[in-house]
């Protein structure tokens, strides 16, 4: 006999994890295009994701829009949330919708009515400003008449310089940024759980093996022994009782309790269900409570999820509670209330 949850176990445990690291890698990679953006409209206008107008029926992308001058039309929404700009963009004049209260739209149109309100020398450049933006199409031909207002006699239209058949709005890649990035650290993060889980539950073995031996020398390189010496064995359950130690080999771990500690013990059935009614899964596990050097040591561990394992886990607390009748078994309210006032008298 072997310990179950030892290489076999840590093997998968770190497959599994290098899975999940990787695939949180390429997730990333992936969608490294919105996350390298870090949310910068002036860092995607670099990198080439720049708006101009051959890109006006593209209403499923972001773009980063250079603006070298901004307008308020004076036409927007009765509720002042939403306001129409007339942008000056790299191929000509846009409309841009946004709301009037944003601090970015405020401190553009702060700064371009200050420039114009200076004097500066021909060869002085205008302040550019990039704003990341998406394309919404004018379907309700609102913008024609804005349009008729600052172009009356439709020079820039007839020009290709002025567009009224889209418009832009402020928008944002914080969300979709946070998304991908918590996606990516989450799957990382649990590929590296994975793998220091099964680190400590190798190491835990082990010092539960040790413990073991020093509790009967014999079984050193010869587990398989106990099943032959111990007082109580069961092995579809992976449980063995010998010298007043519970002693369980499972393929959730290899754990050792000292039973003449032991204050309460009872078991947990878990059901797994798929559309509410169909059980698909049923896990066993063990709550058990000592009392070790004048402290409480409270600890639930995995037993089985095999579907028919009730039977035995029974008659497992069954034989503990007929040979150590000082614990408590079970799981009544009669039995919590033992627990409870062993505590108290016990602090």
């Amino acid at each position: 006999m072997n310990i179950k949850n030892n290489k076999i176990g840590l093997l998968s445990s770190i497959i599994i994890g290098v899975v999940l690291i990787l695939g949180g890698l390429v997730y990333a990679w992936y969608n490294s295009e919105v996350l390298l953006t870090f949310n910068s409209a002036s860092k995607m206008y670099k990198d080439g994701y720049y708006f101009t107008s051959a890109a006006k029926n593209d209403t499923e992308s972001i773009y980063s829009v250079a603006i070298y001058d901004m307008l308020d039309t004076g036409y927007g929404t009765d509720d002042g949330k939403s306001e129409v700009y007339s942008i000056f963009g790299d191929d000509g004049i846009y409309f841009l919708e946004a709301n009037p209260n944003d601090s970015k739209i405020k401190s553009m149109i702060e700064m371009y009515d200050k420039y114009a309100n200076e004097e500066h020398g021909e060869d002085e450049m205008p302040p550019v400003s990039y704003l990341m933006v998406e394309v919404n199409n004018d379907s309700y031909s609102v913008l024609e008449e804005i349009a008729d207002m600052i172009d009356s006699n439709r020079t820039y239209r007839d020009a290709g310089q002025l567009f009224d058949d889209f418009y832009l709005s402020k928008t944002s890649l914080t969300t979709n940024i946070a998304m991908h990035l918590g996606i990516t650290l989450v799957a990382i993060g649990l590929g590296i759980g994975v793998i220091v889980v099964a680190l400590f539950r190798r190491s835990k073995n082990q010092d539960t093996y040790e413990r073991l031996c020093e509790l009967d020398e014999h079984l050193r390189d010869n587990l398989g022994e106990l099943e032959n010496i111990a007082d109580y064995v069961d092995k579809s359950l992976g449980v063995y009782i010998h010298k007043n130690h519970l002693i369980l080999n499972t393929k959730f771990g290899f754990d050792m309790f000292n039973l003449n500690n032991l204050v309460w013990i009872y078991h947990n059935i878990t059901k797994h269900k798929m559309y509410v009614f169909i059980t698909v899964s049923v896990d066993y596990s063990l709550q058990i409570n000592l009392y070790e050097d004048g402290k409480f040591r409270e600890q639930r561990v995995m037993l089985s999820n095999n579907k028919n394992a009730q039977g035995a886990v029974e008659s497992l607390l069954t034989y503990i509670g007929m040979n150590y009748p000082n614990s408590i078994v079970g799981f009544t309210p009669e039995t919590r209330e033992a627990y409870k006032n062993f505590k108290l008298s016990h602090r």
